[in-house]
């Protein structure tokens, strides 16, 4: 992937289509990469490079956890991914990915909220590393996360370990967890298992694999209601590409997207290995007439867009761009804010879609509809209420 250290010198391309009410919800942040929050949460917290999480709830900002100690962030280094554990809200399990400071390998661990919701710093557990190349500090990737359609699946998105061309042929190398998709199971106590139905489980192959041919997939996505995986794989000089697998067909079991093969739906220039058979297309991919680095976003579904509902939306590092993708179609959306240079997409605890810029700012993409109480939480109310009024009669 191109720097996140560029200068912010590229506005946003100019009003193509709708507007969708985007508004600005934050600022004054230290190189954000990520945003995400817990499902049901109101809070969002936003991943700073340098090793910083940070909640924010309406205008006020807090420090939520601080490894900054431990990371490093030289080129496409840093704090990069956060995921949130399915049963947050009762066992207080995240999970962060970043380049560790002294080994420079990618670090995948868990962290646990104490009683009263701060970080614990004596919790942490290693549940995973990834050896990275020595001297190469771009393609980390950096994407934790679990889908609804496979329950306790922690997925781990990482790249090639840089450089052109993938020197080591590290995508299509199936003895290597560099530019692939992995698929664990976190242990309690640190570390993992590697599920049964693994592709390379058996077979010739690392067992953690679950797709490869991956170059830079720097932003990945589940959609929140089917489960079904997206993939924003960052290309070299001539493609971006979008990947999908959908839950009912398997998320992409054992795929091979083709890097460094294939750079989007062509021939990666200069290269000339053979084929493998069976690649999986993208199912979308742009020249550099549209752009020059893609950030892969969200499928929206937090009901308050009519117009975005249940599309794709990424957008691009280098041009700005934002689009929704919807049948194959990218329909490019109107950006009416300059000077930021978008780095991620994130979806809050409601389903609402944000746009987040290396220069600090956050805006609101789409709102989200809130979600009317469950059955269970009207009986629960009015059984209170109820208790409340004879206690006052009492």
């Amino acid at each position: 992937m191109k720097s996140f250290l560029l200068p912010a010198t590229l506005a946003l391309t100019a009003a193509v289509g709708p507007a969708h009410g985007y508004t600005q919800v934050g600022s004054g942040y230290s190189q954000p990469v990520f945003l995400t929050a817990p499902v049901g949460d109101s809070r969002l917290f936003i991943v700073e490079k340098g090793g910083l999480i940070k909640t924010q709830l309406g205008g006020t900002v807090s420090t939520w956890f601080d490894i900054s100690a431990q990371v490093d962030t030289g080129g496409e280094r840093g704090l990069l991914g956060l995921a949130f554990d399915p049963g947050f809200a009762s066992n207080g399990h995240f999970y962060v990915d970043y380049i560790d400071k002294t080994t420079l390998n990618t670090v995948v661990a868990r962290y646990t909220v104490n009683a009263s919701g701060a970080v614990d710093p004596a919790s942490a557990r290693t549940v995973i590393t990834v050896a990275q190349p020595a001297g190469r500090n771009n393609h980390k990737a950096g994407w934790i996360g679990f889908s609804a359609a496979d329950p306790g699946q922690l997925y781990i998105a990482t790249g090639d370990g840089g450089s052109a061309n993938d020197p080591d042929n590290n995508a299509q190398n199936l003895n290597t967890n560099l530019g692939k998709l992995l698929r664990i199971t976190p242990d309690a106590a640190g570390g993992y298992t590697v599920p049964a139905d693994n592709p390379f489980v058996g077979v010739a192959g690392n067992d953690e694999i679950w797709a490869y041919g991956l170059r830079n997939p720097y932003r990945t996505s589940f959609d929140r209601l089917t489960g079904d995986l997206w993939i924003g794989d960052v290309g070299q000089g001539t493609r971006e590409e979008v990947d999908f697998a959908s839950a009912a067909s398997g998320l992409g079991r054992g795929a091979n997207f083709g890097w460094r093969v294939r750079e989007g739906t062509v021939a990666t220039p200069g290269i000339s290995d053979p084929v493998p058979p069976n690649l999986t297309e993208p199912v979308f991919d742009y020249g550099r007439a549209m752009g020059g680095t893609v950030i892969g976003g969200y499928v929206y579904r937090g009901g308050a867009d009519a117009g975005l509902e249940g599309t794709y939306v990424f957008g691009d590092f280098v041009t700005g761009g934002i689009w929704s993708l919807s049948g194959g179609t990218a329909t490019p959306l109107s950006t009416p804010f300059s000077g930021f240079t978008l780095t991620s997409f994130g979806e809050g605890g409601d389903g609402a879609l944000y746009a987040v810029g290396i220069d600090g700012n956050i805006y609101l993409l789409a709102a989200a509809v809130p979600e009317p109480p469950s059955a269970a939480l009207l009986l629960l109310g009015l059984a209170a209420s109820g208790l409340l009024i004879r206690r006052r009669r009492a």
